[in-house]
């Protein structure tokens, strides 16, 4: 018997028309590894949900060790097999200690206090919070809460885990960890289900589905997946090391570390370079001197300050951001990347130092903050938490309308930012926000902020929880806008979107540590105490170097590598 048996599934939330998964069948077996992929809206969190009862099928049944999940004496019995950690870590806190949100799952099994004590203490080492337990929840990073929700998950003991997007808002390293706890389980005979965007991550999978408006599109192995041409049309795309091998000349192996396909790329350069593809379009200005759009001077920040519960968050910031530039701030989670954003778009202000938005001292009395916030909108790093209106066109109106904007002027900035990002307006303008997945709510919350036509954009992760075709759409109009000379800065824990960007800053453990243009961050100046990880392309080049390839080239992505060795196989060819 299957652990879990999906019979002909359907469900649909209340008022909406179509279904969110619409007639799914399939079995998922004692200690597999499963990945769900799919494109936003396709229906991969309502499946999650679906697992262990928290939906219940509204056509078909779930069952999970041959209990029916519709059954409510089951679900007690249901539910400590099978364990959720959620795409919004905030939906599963329920305590006010980070050791006690551990412990609710098992102190509901009714088990033995020392037994409980065991499990918090294993959960959150697994997970690296050791040094959190006796904090509040809510005064976590993002990510932290994230790395929290995986620790309660864990304590539970169960036979599942389904982890819906659980590494999306973690750092390189972070993710790592929690995606080496993914494989360490499985290895221990626990049955995984990962619901991610991210196909490097999906390659790690011994089985993928794809969800396709809600129906099962393809049900196979990773490395048949990524043979199929259907891709783009389900809102995927290939994982970076497939698009490196590509431009080598080779044959994608799904899951291909650097040094692996290096040791494939040695000897055959020559073949390799026919078949580099063009550098994707990047923005790359001459950056001015004067006239900066935003500057930090000797910036200290603490959250709670003065409180048993301070927090440092900011030692001595000093930047300079150019006008007409783009800026991608990385580091570890809780590094201090959120609160720089906050700072520049006034949100706070600093316990000691400067900050200046256009020239405007932020904390000085006078300072109009309502248009100076107007210029330089803030998306933040949890979407919904942004949304408040009732309608997804209101709330995308709701920005142009507090500049003015009225009748149809208004609907066509509104209908420009919604259609720009996905959501055409005469679709989405009447759907409720509170109905989107969670994807379009962070494509909504971004269009909100286009469509205000800013002087300068500060973005928080702005394309963490997309799919990938979404997400280089959206990162393109990001860059567009740029183009129009106007100043973006951007928190990321993508080393391939910041390898785009004109600087990089590096924040680490609240202090700016590098400030350069990406081959200087990735290459020269980076130091694996930052945390950050590098492009796989950068990773791929060490690895050539390592195996006697040796180049003066820096590429960072998959048509920079394309390009270098071409030029290496040109030169060995004479």
């Amino acid at each position: 018997m299957p652990l879990v048996r999906f019979r002909d599934v359907s469900f649909t939330y209340d008022g909406q028309e179509n279904p969110a998964v619409d007639s799914l069948s399939f079995d998922i077996e004692e200690g597999e590894y499963l990945v769900i992929v799919g494109a936003n809206g396709s229906g991969k969190s309502t499946l999650v949900r679906l697992l262990n009862g928290l939906r219940l099928p509204t056509g078909g049944s779930v069952a999970v060790r041959g209990l029916d999940t519709r059954n409510q004496e089951s679900l007690g019995r249901i539910r400590s097999e099978v364990s959720l950690v959620f795409q919004s870590p905030a939906d599963q806190i329920v305590s006010s200690v980070v050791e006690e949100d551990v412990a609710f799952g098992p102190e509901n099994l009714g088990l033995p206090r020392e037994e409980i004590a065991i499990r918090v203490t294993d959960a959150l080492r697994a997970v690296g919070l050791e040094g959190e337990r006796f904090r509040h929840p809510h005064f976590l990073s993002a990510g932290q809460q994230q790395r929290l929700a995986v620790a309660g998950a864990l304590a539970m003991s169960p036979s599942l885990v389904a982890f819906d997007e659980a590494t999306a808002m973690l750092d390189p390293r972070g993710r790592s960890t929690v995606l080496d706890l993914m494989d360490a389980l499985s290895s221990r005979g626990v049955t995984i289900v990962h619901v991610t965007h991210d196909m490097d991550e999906a390659a790690r999978a011994s089985r993928a589905i794809v969800l396709d408006r809600g129906r099962v599109a393809f049900d196979g192995s990773p490395a048949e997946l990524f043979a199929r041409g259907e891709l783009g049309q389900w809102g995927l795309a290939l994982p970076e090391s497939a698009s490196c091998a590509l431009a080598a000349g080779l044959v994608p192996v799904p899951g291909e570390t650097p040094e692996a396909l290096a040791s494939r790329i040695a000897g055959k350069i020559v073949g390799a370079g026919a078949s580099g593809a063009a550098e994707p379009d990047r923005v790359r200005i001459a950056l001015p001197v004067s006239d900066p759009a935003f500057v930090l001077s000797g910036v200290f920040f603490s959250y709670l300050r003065g409180t048993v519960n301070e927090r440092k968050a900011l030692s001595g910031v000093s930047l300079s951001i150019p006008a007409g530039s783009v800026v991608a701030l990385v580091g570890e989670t809780g590094s201090g990347k959120s609160t720089i954003l906050q700072l520049l778009n006034a949100l706070a202000s600093p316990s000691l130092g400067t900050v200046r938005s256009f020239g405007l001292d932020t904390a000085a009395r006078g300072t109009d903050l309502r248009a100076l916030r107007m210029r330089a909108p803030f998306s933040v790093q949890r979407p919904e938490s942004a949304l408040f209106e009732f309608y997804a066109g209101d709330d995308v109106a709701f920005g142009p309308r507090n500049m003015g904007l009225r009748g149809a002027v208004l609907v066509a900035a509104a209908k420009r930012a919604m259609d720009e990002f996905g959501l055409p307006w005469d679709r989405y303008r009447d759907r409720r926000s509170a109905s989107l997945s969670g994807g379009e709510k962070r494509k909504l919350a971004l269009a909100g902020v286009f469509a205000m036509d800013p002087d300068a954009l500060l973005l928080d992760e702005p394309t963490s929880s997309l799919d990938p075709v979404t997400k280089r759409t959206v990162f393109a109009s990001i860059l567009a806008f740029a183009k129009k000379g106007r100043t973006v800065v951007f928190a990321t824990h993508s080393m391939e979107e910041a390898a785009r960007a004109d600087l990089v800053g590096v924040v680490w453990n609240g202090e700016l540590v590098a400030v350069a243009p990406p081959e200087g961050i990735f290459y020269g100046l980076y130091d694996q105490a930052w945390g950050i990880g590098r492009p796989f392309a950068c990773e791929l080049r060490s690895a050539l170097s390592d195996a006697g390839l040796r180049s003066e080239d820096r590429p960072l992505d998959a048509g920079g590598v394309g390009a270098a060795l071409a030029r290496a196989g040109r030169g060995a060819a004479t």
